[in-house]
């Protein structure tokens, strides 16, 4: 039995409902019409969605089948649709739909929705509660994506013990790193729910101290500590000598088993204390009621070049940031200079043909790489946010470019 069947089994278990094999499962769906019911069409829907995060174009097929053969006249036309693309791709985007419907409705207990910014504008999907599993990139992007979200929300990054937290790649976990005295970094670990996690049988290490090799674009590792847990599972702890402030700590780690190593970036000013702090300032001219998207939405300007400069403007923060190592603050800057991109796209009429096309080709690239800042800023890696940056930065130079000079108003 895959593991696959087997997390599907077990949560099936718990939800009192019995999978049957696929030539029962439609007379036992036409007989049991309620919450027992959706379940099973919900851990059908899971096996095609992590058919797809793995790259299984057949599996899918497959999971699709047996969906159908249990849905009911609302979730199968829209499984048939999925099923019957004619490759993986097609039936990502017909898969969008289905999920979107599913990620909408109140899900049985051991499911969660998931939310990825960069597929088609914008995409959710339902999944086993747990690391992100992206059906829309699989092995291109598997843990692009945030569990238990919704567009527009922003995931909780305030430290529990005074230093800089970053979510994790498998989009579940939130890691904080401290530097709560000289010679010792700590890092804490907390789930989705901001609940601590017993880093007891967690592998990994700090570098101090690396090279870049350009022939193979690779970072080398020159001097590291390793990472060991604390007595109860509470953290983890690497002696790093006595280091000047500013310093920074690049913290490698596995969270899941069958994950890759993970590299988040910390940099540290001034010793951690185990007061609480918010790492993200929060807008205050704005009603707090809003949800945060709204809240962060910046007035677009009636003249042309003014947006042209509030762009420019971020650009500038954003680069301070990443210098700061205030990665998880990006995302606002970010977010905003993609509204106002947008905005500016709309204008572009008033320049000659090959100023409009210009600026357009700026604006796609610099929404894609705003969202890549996002995304990035999260996971702390900041040679990942460094080249998302520099896409950013390149667009925005397009942008001024195009405006140089043009008597835009």
């Amino acid at each position: 039995m895959s593991q696959q069947v087997k997390r599907l089994a077990v949560l099936a278990g718990m939800l009192g409902v019995v999978l049957l094999p696929a030539a029962h499962r439609a007379a036992h769906a036409s007989t049991s019409a309620g919450q027992a019911d959706f379940a099973t069409q919900v851990a059908e829907y899971v096996r095609a969605q992590e058919a797809l995060a793995a790259d299984d174009f057949e599996g899918a097929q497959t999971a699709l089948g047996d969906l159908i053969a249990v849905a009911d006249d609302v979730i199968g036309p829209l499984a048939r649709a999925a099923a019957s693309a004619a490759d993986i791709a097609s039936m990502r985007s017909a898969f969008k739909p289905l999920s979107e419907l599913l990620a909408g409705r109140d899900l049985p207990f051991g499911f969660a929705r998931a939310y990825c910014p960069m597929y088609d504008g914008g995409s959710n999907w339902v999944q086993i509660d747990g690391p992100v599993r992206n059906p829309y990139y699989g092995s291109e992007m598997l843990t692009c994506g945030v569990v238990d979200a919704a567009p527009g929300a922003h995931m909780d990054h305030s430290p529990r013990h005074g230093g800089r937290v970053f979510m994790a790649p498998d989009g579940f976990h939130h890691i904080e790193g401290t530097y709560p005295e000289p010679g010792i970094f700590r890092l804490y670990a907390t789930d989705n729910y901001r609940e601590p996690v017993d880093v007891t049988m967690w592998m990994g290490r700090v570098v101090l101290e690396e090279d870049y090799d350009a022939a193979t674009d690779e970072f080398i590792e020159v001097e590291a500590a390793y990472l060991l847990p604390s007595p109860d599972g509470a953290y983890l702890e690497a002696e790093v000598g006595d280091r000047p402030l500013p310093t920074d700590f690049i913290a490698k780690i596995r969270v899941v088993e069958d994950y890759p190593e993970d590299r988040f970036d910390f940099i540290f000013t001034e010793l951690t204390s185990d007061a609480p702090v918010l790492t993200v300032p929060a807008p205050t001219d704005v009603p707090a009621t809003l949800p945060l998207a709204e809240r962060i939405r910046p007035r677009i300007p009636e003249r042309t070049l003014d947006i042209v400069g509030g762009i420019d403007s971020r650009n500038d923060e954003i680069a301070q940031l990443i210098v700061e190592g205030r990665f998880t603050e990006i995302f606002i800057p970010a977010l905003q200079s993609k509204e106002l991109a947008l905005a500016l796209d709309q204008r572009a009429e008033s320049l000659s043909v090959e100023g409009r096309n210009q600026v357009r080709i700026a604006v796609r690239s610099l929404v894609r790489a705003a969202w890549l800042l996002d995304w990035y800023g999260d996971l702390g890696n900041k040679q990942q946010v460094s080249e998302a940056h520099d896409v950013f930065n390149e667009a925005v130079e397009g942008i001024n470019q195009a405006y140089d000079g043009a008597g835009a108003r």
